[in-house]
């Protein structure tokens, strides 16, 4: 309560409301008062618009005509995030090339899909053309490619990605 009294009080020397003037006029302010009355004008952020957190039952039509299923794929990606929270442990308990190929790809994936994530969000078509963010995501799956198959070959001809971490670990 004091704080709205020192703001009437501000508000009727004038001496801040002109500052104030242009953020009315870009709409993140709004007058509750309107200025030429003779109460004192308060200035007060615009109400929120109304929010719902129910789920949404049916995609944008865009979306169900590129036959995408993005529930399917975010529990894909959690799934992969659990999977990992086990494999890691796994793969130092049980030092076998085998469950280092599947290591190295469960990490592989998921970090894919992180990038990719963010090369979708951020170089978008509407910014930057329609060229460019196919570009972008085809270089996203050739440096997966080339992570996989990198890891792959470290597995193959050297000591491996858990025994690596391990020599590094005692340095």
């Amino acid at each position: 309560m004091a704080t709205v009294t020192a703001l009437r009080a501000v508000i009727r020397q004038r001496t801040v409301g002109s500052q104030f003037a242009s953020l009315r006029l870009n709409g993140l302010y709004r007058a509750v008062a309107p200025a030429t009355s003779t109460t004192s004008q308060v200035v007060l952020p615009f109400q929120a618009k109304h929010f719902s957190v129910s789920p949404v039952t049916k995609a944008a039509p865009e979306v169900e005509q590129a036959g995408h299923d993005h529930v399917m794929h975010w529990t894909a990606e959690r799934l992969l995030s659990v999977v990992l929270v086990g494999a890691i442990p796994a793969a130092v308990a049980i030092p076998h090339p085998a469950m280092e190929y599947f290591l190295a790809l469960s990490m592989t994936v998921h970090s894919h899909w992180g990038v990719e994530a963010i090369v979708v969000d951020y170089i978008r078509p509407s910014l930057f053309g329609k060229i460019i963010p196919k570009l972008a995501v085809g270089a996203v799956y050739g440096l997966s490619f080339l992570t996989l198959g990198g890891l792959c070959y470290f597995i193959y001809t050297d000591v491996g990605i858990i025994n690596a971490v391990k020599l590094l670990w005692k340095l």
